[in-house]
């Protein structure tokens, strides 16, 4: 258990307690005749000792898993924190003027750092667990360590690059066994820190691509224990942000050999592929564990998890979505992938992550959520990636309609809002190619009215009324320009654009006067007034005289039939309530 303040201790106390006292309520009682506990040492029944354990391992996934925030105010760890700082940076400086006056000779100096490393090391162990100064001591002897290694080689080459390396991984594990022992993830995270950038403190010239990914491999491995045994999110975020960035340094910087070796390719694919299982896989596993454990333990078979906050939610939706994207982008850095091939990468590992979704749907709704989220963040990715033109218009089209279609069925609100940021691109998209001067062959049209039958598709699947307007007012205006485009390359084609106008907004207010459908109705309306200001915009300068002439009296005769047989008809109706109609009925 990590260190905590009094207050998070007692507030933690007192949950686990009224938990046990649930779980003993719900136990069934023990005979009459049973003899009470003779002493307080006398040992629980298997049932009860069972029932004890579940509950304090229950207790433990629920906690938090670090405690406070790192950066939270406390005077006290503050005040340790600047104090080791200033203590560490004097030291410096007074080793610094000792050079400066020719007293240390480099043989002492190494010597000195080593020692202070030690002092602090010692101190640290000295003092009691439950001080914080202790962490913060044992904290500046490891780094003390770390940078009398480097000055040894690097500064004064007093050792070689073995006994360097050598010493800087004794140094690591140290970091960590002492992290798991005093139960301080500070000092793990120190450790993941001074074991992943070893190579690049020491050069990674010295180094061969198979050993920087074996190297690397067993670190992330390392610091992905003190996750597993104790939860601590601090230490896994720093490993996975430090551990991809050196594998993608790595195979920028080893590209000429990675190219000339497919030997040296599949060792640094291979400590990729470690990275993603570790980093990303393993967390979820542990995930699922704890609910089904809970789930076991749970006397109505549900774990009853407690909600997540905002940092449980960031939290797994960032390791979901982080660890294949950086797997693919490292993978494509390896093999020097065009955008086509780590296109299609992606769209695999989207897919791998939707099956896992499938998957843990009944076991763990929540997790299967997160790992569907990542699916719809990497399968837009991949797409980019793979496709063009119009096929990439009509996949993001049919992506955006999939993630409503799941949203509506559960996917969570996550999958919703990426599903109308992603038609939003579409739709923006859409507008643009029907404006643009350009090809208008099959191709074009036929991506242009499946992406404005996929808008016009999820108006039925949103939730709200206001979404369902916004998405058939723009495929309304989509439609309007689409039939603009096409009839515009003809002989006269502004005229029979704005035939085609007419023709459709009339038979518009038709239907929706017919269903009574008020929207329809003031949209058909709108459609017209947009129709007329065409006719003097537009087409009073660009069509032949007698064209014009046809059209406005065409125009002013129809709007004056209409007006007089549906005088009857045309009267006001009531608005419709701020309640969602049922989808079938117009919005």
């Amino acid at each position: 258990m990590s260190r905590l303040d009094d207050e998070s201790l007692n507030e933690r106390l007192e949950r686990l307690e009224r938990r046990v006292e649930e779980l003993s309520r719900r136990l069934p009682p023990l005979p009459a005749d049973a003899a009470p506990p003779a002493a307080v040492h006398t040992e629980l029944p298997p049932d009860r000792r069972r029932i004890r354990h579940t509950v304090a391992d229950r207790a433990r996934e629920w906690m938090p898993d670090e405690g406070s925030s790192p950066l939270a105010w406390d005077g006290q760890t503050w005040l340790n924190r600047l104090g080791i700082v200033l203590l560490l940076l004097g030291v410096a400086l007074l080793f610094r003027y000792s050079i400066d006056m020719g007293w240390l000779t480099p043989a002492v100096r190494v010597g000195f750092g080593a020692a202070v490393g030690a002092v602090l090391t010692v101190l640290g162990l000295r003092m009691d667990e439950g001080r914080r100064f202790g962490s913060v001591l044992l904290g500046g002897g490891i780094a003390a360590f770390y940078l009398t290694g480097w000055a040894a080689f690097n500064l004064y080459a007093l050792i070689g690059y073995g006994a360097a390396f050598a010493g800087m991984v004794a140094i690591t594990a140290g970091a960590f066994v002492l992290a798991l022992w005093r139960s301080q993830p500070a000092l793990a995270i120190v450790g993941a820190f001074g074991g992943l950038g070893t190579p690049l403190v020491l050069g990674i010239s010295y180094a061969s691509p198979r050993g920087l990914a074996l190297y690397t491999s067993a670190v992330l491995a390392w610091t992905v224990v003190p996750y597993l045994r104790r939860g601590w999110r601090s230490v896994l975020w720093t490993s996975m942000a430090f551990g991809w960035v050196l594998l993608a340094s790595y195979a920028n910087a080893f590209s000429a050999a990675l190219v000339a070796s497919a030997g040296a390719r599949g060792w640094m694919q291979g400590a990729a592929f470690f990275a993603w299982m570790v980093l990303g896989v393993l967390p979820l596993a542990r995930r699922v564990a704890s609910i089904a454990a809970a789930r076991r333990a749970s006397a109505d078979g549900q774990p009853h998890e407690r909600r997540w906050r905002d940092a449980d939610a960031l939290h797994w939706y960032g390791v979901s979505l982080a660890a294949p994207a950086m797997f693919v982008a490292t993978t494509g850095l390896v093999w020097r992938m065009q955008p086509d091939a780590w296109g299609a990468l992606a769209a695999g590992a989207a897919a791998v992550y939707a099956a896992a979704a499938w998957a843990l749907w009944a076991a763990d709704g929540r997790l299967a959520r997160v790992l569907l989220f990542a699916a719809a963040v990497l399968l837009p990715a991949g797409c980019f990636g793979a496709l063009e033109g119009e096929a990439l218009l009509v996949a993001l089209a049919a992506q955006a309609l999939a993630l409503h279609l799941l949203a509506a069925h559960g996917a969570g609100p996550a999958v919703r809002w990426l599903a109308h940021r992603g038609f939003t691109a579409v739709g923006a998209w859409v507008l643009f190619r029907l404006v643009e001067n350009g090809d208008v062959g099959a191709p074009r049209v036929a991506a242009d009215l499946a992406a404005i039958a996929a808008g016009f598709a999820i108006s039925y699947v949103v939730r709200t009324r206001r979404a369902m307007l916004a998405y058939r007012v723009w495929a309304h205006v989509a439609v309007l320009g689409w039939a603009w485009r096409q009839l515009a390359q003809l002989d006269g084609g502004q005229g029979y654009a704005t035939i085609a106008w007419g023709a459709y907004a009339l038979g518009l207010l038709l239907l929706a006067m017919r269903r009574e459908w008020p929207t329809v109705e003031r949209v058909a309306v709108w459609t017209l007034l947009a129709t007329v200001a065409k006719l003097f915009l537009v087409d009073l300068e660009r069509l032949d005289p007698l064209f014009r002439v046809l059209l406005f009296l065409g125009f002013g005769a129809v709007f004056l039939y209409f007006s007089y047989s549906l005088s009857g008809a045309w009267k006001p109706r009531a608005e419709p309530d701020a309640a969602p109609r049922p989808a079938g009925r117009d919005a």
